[in-house]
């Protein structure tokens, strides 16, 4: 089953969290949720006023940076997905050219225009990776899509998967550039620190919530980390569903339709 919730504000006082906390009540009242390798939670994100070219420029530096930080804390499931593929190593424009990171950091510096920065990230106008910056082609306006949390069974898992996007993300606005990015490590800890160091608000309704960001870091090494698995060659039944799932895609956008659409709730 796939469950879209409508477009929601997050800013004080929202009631958004309420709002999926009521499907998830009505959800589990008559059934019984489970998952499998093949489900993830996906969280599209906006700001008010768009995303200037700075400000993608220091999040698509921090997470090429942090990707390692991101593999050691997500379940074994998302790592290798053909359908949240590393946006650094799986690229033809990074990876696949034997860059590093720091070599990667620094062409991200150097692009002069958003459409080529998406384009640096999602190559082919392929939204399969970790990150998909696709819905910022043409308007600033639009989302970007967290695309590595896995399935969730609960409305905790939820609330952890937009925590840990939207706080990375607005960390990575505030903090994100290549110097401050030298000096923090790509571990677990590090990571944790990153977002932590943004001072975002805590504990106020309809804002950040940092009781869901600690259940994301519980219980692991701090100073862990993990490179991510290259692709590799999917199997025969695999790249049948891969290309139908593009196919799809292309004559059904959700995401795109709902960007013109108001905010159901606030």
């Amino acid at each position: 089953m796939e469950s879209i919730s409508p477009i929601f504000r997050a800013h004080e006082g929202s009631r958004w969290r309420q709002h999926v906390e009521f499907m998830w009540r009505f959800l589990l009242a008559d059934f019984h949720v489970d998952s499998n390798a093949s489900c993830g939670t996906h969280v599209h994100l906006s700001r008010v006023g768009g995303y200037s070219l700075s400000d993608l420029k220091k999040i698509c530096q921090s997470l090429i940076h942090f990707e390692p930080a991101f593999e050691a804390i997500l379940p074994e499931e998302r790592l290798g997905n053909e359908y949240g593929r590393s946006n650094w190593l799986d690229n033809k424009n990074f990876g696949h050219q034997n860059l590093s990171r720091r070599q990667s950091i620094a062409i991200i510096q150097r692009v002069s225009t958003m459409r080529e920065l998406v384009l640096l990230m999602n190559p082919d106008h392929d939204k399969m990776f970790g990150w998909n910056f696709l819905y910022l082609l043409n308007n600033p306006h639009g989302t970007i899509e967290f695309r590595r949390g896995a399935a969730s069974t609960s409305v905790q898992d939820v609330f952890v998967y937009i925590e840990i996007a939207m706080s990375f993300l607005e960390a990575s606005v505030r903090l994100g550039d290549v110097e401050s990015l030298k000096s923090v490590p790509a571990t677990v800890g590090g990571l944790q620190w990153f977002i932590q160091a943004a001072k975002l608000p805590d504990g106020i309704p309809g804002l950040f919530d940092s009781r869901y960001l600690k259940l994301f870091f519980a219980g692991k090494n701090q100073s862990a980390f993990r490179e991510p698995r290259p692709l590799g060659i999917l199997s025969p039944y695999k790249l049948n569903k891969l290309n139908r799932k593009k196919e799809e895609d292309k004559r059904k956008n959700v995401a795109m339709v709902k960007m013109l659409q108001e905010p159901y709730w606030s």
